[in-house]
């Protein structure tokens, strides 16, 4: 293999010798200079790969250097070196790209040799073919490139896709992937996109070649999506991300291609994200909106690529129909070190979900990044450290270990949680009733998927406890990221001979949501199911993912903490933390809320007169009519001594008071009349009130109440 060399800037000679020193170590050839001249005549004699420049000089500043570098167009790899202070170095680091040179990284002062090493020893490993001296000099070739070697390139079909996928930051699973040309020259090598996407721009070449990628990427995502393998329902919620150029937005006649491009390949518009940099975007902005705007209604997915590196990205992102954001990788890979990047990853994913935008990151090349970007909500991740572009073989391959070992962890994170084979609860099952109840469907679950069966932890409509895992509509619900929905089972060919659908239950209607443990594996679902074809609206999406994320709650809750000891019910901060998810889910929706707040009258002198044990005997006894009575209601609770509170979704439950009456008077008939129950209820509706919150609904309750102990 060619000797790597590298050219070292700087005017200390203790430093630069220093550095000089361990590159010949790690068995680079190192030169260095302190005088810009002598820097410039090394250069071009000796060619080397490697470019180390001190931005602090006495006689022409390193920004100077890089202007002067950039202009020259040099293509080496470049280091920036300072004592000046991280701040600084990324600035220069952001001004060097700019001028279009290739950025390896940042190396402070005082000097740290392994800071060096780790610099040199990843940009050599992260080459594809392993031999960076190989590809550096193809790349040089490549300027000599020809359109007419271009042309027949495509002609001839030699332009090969490779795919790097793209996960969820939360949990791990491959949410898509994108689609990257690739040229393999037959006599200069290895042909960078960098030299030949712009090549095939100004000569009128991009759309043809856009359209073969389009060809060749779709046939592939059919190919996966079809697979006949237990991958088979994981690859069904992907999407594909293509890159189009700036010069294709005129062509509205390609777009009507891509569309029946994707009809030949049975693939939805909406399984594709057309990726655009914001210049592309806002080089015509009124033809980019209608165009863009055209595409949306068409159903495309657009993401506004290499977000935060212009001025005019807050435009593009505000005005434009965009439905994802790619944070640039820039500040991605420098964000463990440079508290701006954080800044404005923060801020621009802020801005993208306050928009209604997914926000994917790119150049993610370890773990500390990833954890750092989940942390900051991000949705979506692509880098090195997730997987490199690759061939499509590779690619499916690379899908198999990455499933396999999320399901290993998800299933080591279930077992964990002992939720398998455990009889019903209460806090569960008033769940799955409100949601039957509030979307109208004949079945609603709560189930977890094991290892290769469905367990059912609760359920409303349906009576089985478990079901084969192949079967489960849930099975497919927890490899999406977000709501599974089946409109009508008859029309879908993975569930049309589905058994659930041949037979009892007969189901032609489904949705459901993951259900994530708070380290991000996906448990299970709430799902609802129908015995007939039905459309889920986004505010139903919406209404699901926010109930399901009250029983990831419960997962995570201490149901001993949550109870009141002696009657089992809600104590007052467990209901408060309910009521208030509730009212914050349904107030919006104009759903009424109905709280009923009781007091035993009696209490007190029962206790005076018997003592405490026949007082708690009291307590005991009520509250297991109160469960008894309002078996369908959200949430039943005891507040303090001898208060009860029950908290309803939607229209009263019909003659509850009086069934709840009839039942006290049987029971009062059954004891000495010294432990007789007596109570009092007052009553508060949402709908008599302008402010709705759980303060105004106590107040109202118990201003009813008091004035029915008055009468």
């Amino acid at each position: 293999m060619t000797e790597l060399k590298v050219l070292i800037l700087d005017d200390n000679n203790l430093t630069a010798r220093a550095i000089a020193n361990v590159a010949e170590f790690i068995g680079l050839s190192a030169k260095v200079t302190s005088d810009f001249q002598g820097f410039l005549d090394i250069l071009h004699e000796w060619k080397p790969h490697y470019l180390i420049v001190d931005l602090i000089m006495p006689d022409m500043d390193g920004v100077e250097v890089l202007g002067e570098l950039g202009r020259m167009q040099v293509d080496a790899q470049l280091i920036i070196t300072s004592g000046a202070g991280q701040q600084l170095l990324h600035a220069a680091a952001r001004s060097a790209g700019a001028h279009g040179l290739n950025v390896l990284g940042i190396l402070p002062k005082p000097f740290n040799p392994k800071a060096f090493r780790d610099l040199i020893n990843a940009e050599t490993t992260s080459n594809a073919d392993n031999a960076f001296g190989q590809q550096l000099r193809a790349e040089n070739q490549a300027n000599t490139l020809n359109v007419s070697e271009l042309e027949q390139a495509i002609n001839n079909h030699e332009i090969y896709l490779v795919y790097q996928p793209k996960v969820s930051c939360i949990s791990g699973s491959l949410t898509g992937f994108e689609a990257l040309a690739r040229w393999h020259h037959p006599e200069k090598g290895f042909i960078s996109p960098e030299k030949f996407i712009p090549l095939a721009e100004q000569n009128g070449l991009i759309d043809d070649l856009t359209l073969q990628v389009f060809e060749k990427a779709l046939g592939f995502m059919k190919q996966i999506q079809n697979a006949k393998s237990s991958l088979r329902s994981y690859n069904r919620g992907l999407l594909l991300s293509v890159n189009i150029s700036a010069a294709s937005l005129k062509n509205l006649g390609l777009f009507k291609k891509i569309e029946t491009l994707c009809e030949t390949n049975q693939i939805k518009p909406d399984q594709l994200i057309l990726e655009l940099t914001e210049t592309a975007a806002m080089d015509d902005p009124v033809m980019s909106l209608d165009l863009l705007t055209r595409l949306r209604l068409r159903g495309f997915r657009l993401s506004i690529d290499d977000f935060g590196t212009g001025f005019s990205s807050m435009l593009a992102l505000v005005r434009m129909p965009f439905s994802e954001v790619k944070v640039d990788k820039t500040f991605v890979m420098t964000s463990a070190d440079s508290r701006e990047s954080r800044l404005v990853i923060k801020a621009i994913i802020e801005l993208a979900h306050s928009l209604n935008m997914q926000v994917a990151a790119e150049g993610i090349e370890d773990n500390m990044a990833l954890e750092l970007l989940r942390k900051m909500g991000c949705d979506q991740a692509q880098g090195y450290f997730i997987g490199r572009p690759m061939l499509p073989e590779a690619f499916i391959e690379w899908t198999k270990k990455s499933y396999q070992h999320i399901d290993l962890q998800r299933l080591k994170h279930l077992h964990g949680l002992g939720l398998l084979d455990t009889e019903p609860e209460h806090r569960y099952d008033r769940l799955t009733k409100l949601c039957a109840r509030v979307f109208n469907v004949d079945i609603s679950l709560i189930s977890f998927i094991d290892e290769n069966r469905q367990w059912i932890k609760s359920s409303l409509g349906f009576s089985q406890r478990q079901t084969e895992r192949s079967v489960a509509f849930c099975n497919q619900t927890i490899a999406q990221e977000d709501i599974f929905v089946v409109p009508d089972t008859l029309l879908d060919r993975q569930y049309v001979n589905n058994i659930m659908v041949t037979s009892a239950p007969y189901v032609r209607f489904y949705a459901g949501c993951p259900i994530h443990a708070r380290s991000g594996e996906k448990l299970g679902a709430l799902c609802l199911k129908h015995s007939k074809p039905r459309e889920f609206s986004e505010s139903d999406k919406v209404l699901l993912k926010q109930l399901t994320e009250m029983v990831e709650q419960e997962i995570e809750y201490n149901p001993l903490l949550d109870e009141d000891k002696l009657t089992g019910l809600l104590n007052r901060d467990a209901f408060e933390r309910r009521a208030q998810q509730l009212l914050t889910i349904f107030v919006p929706l104009k759903k009424n809320i109905t709280m009923y707040y009781f007091d035993l009258n009696n209490y007190k002198r029962i206790i005076h007169a018997h003592g405490i044990s026949a007082g708690d005997e009291a307590i005991i006894h009520f509250s297991r009519l109160l469960s008894e009575t309002f078996t369908d209601t959200e949430l039943v609770a005891r507040l303090v001594d001898d208060e009860f509170v029950v908290l309803c979704v939607g229209d009263p439950v019909a003659n509850s008071l009086k069934n709840l009456a009839d039942a006290v008077h049987y029971y009062n008939s059954t004891v000495s009349p010294h432990l007789n129950i007596e109570y009092t209820v007052g009553i508060a509706s949402s709908h008599s009130m302008v402010n709705i919150d759980l303060q105004s609904l106590y107040m109202y309750a118990d201003t009813d109440l008091h004035e029915h102990k008055s009468i």
